[in-house]
């Protein structure tokens, strides 16, 4: 602003003055072109100085829009798979026995039986069926179903390697040594040249054989 009076005062000294009328001080006549031009000039320079900061205080704010949040779908669940088919008792048969394969894998024998006696419902004269049943009933102490499960299993299918096995172990653990190493030899005989527990069977028979009956 000291810019301005100067400026101001500038132009009052640059301006002619009156001398009045008639001499008289205060009685100037109409002032010169030239003054009103140059006042004219400061007011529109003083209307743009003060208008600037007034536009820009009036000029609407930018609102940053809100975020839309994102949802994420839920997931849809797969369908229950079927247990049977009708006419395909098969089926119902594989899923029974594969969810008792999951049921003895974490420990649930109860539930393991469960299955596999359903699963007999379907198909009552499957060896297998029979076989696993036995094994489920031997783990949860009660050997002698589970015998009666494997000689069932054998009844059924006399070439049923793993029935054999399983029926001479749990008649090693009773002290039935003859009906064990019956079926041991016969797992020898049935079971294929690079099963795992072939070379176990032959160790258990050599010490049966020498007298070392403890199994």
């Amino acid at each position: 602003m000291s810019r301005l009076a100067d400026l101001l005062m500038g132009m009052d000294g640059a301006a002619p003055r009156s001398e009045g009328l008639g001499g008289i001080a205060g009685l100037a006549g109409r002032p010169a072109p030239v003054l009103r031009w140059r006042w004219s000039v400061l007011l529109v320079i003083v209307a743009g100085m003060l208008a600037a900061p007034a536009a820009f205080l009036a000029r609407p704010k930018s609102v940053a829009p809100t975020p839309i949040p994102v949802k994420v779908p839920l997931p849809v669940p797969s369908p229950a798979p079927r247990t049977s088919l009708p006419g395909d008792p098969g089926r119902g048969v594989s899923a029974l026995l594969a969810q008792s394969t999951r049921s003895v894998a974490n420990g649930a024998l109860q539930e393991a039986e469960d299955r596999l006696r359903q699963a007999l419902q379907i198909k009552p004269s499957d060896p297998e069926i029979w076989s696993r049943l036995g094994v489920v009933l031997v783990r949860q102490g009660e050997t002698t179903r589970g015998a009666e499960a494997f000689e069932r299993a054998v009844r059924l299918d006399p070439g049923h390697a793993e029935a054999h096995r399983n029926l001479a172990i749990t008649r090693d653990r009773e002290g039935r040594t003859g009906e064990a190493t019956l079926h041991y030899r016969a797992f020898l005989r049935l079971s294929r040249d690079h099963h795992p527990d072939r070379s176990e069977v032959r160790r258990r028979l050599a010490e049966m054989a020498s007298g070392k009956a403890e199994p």
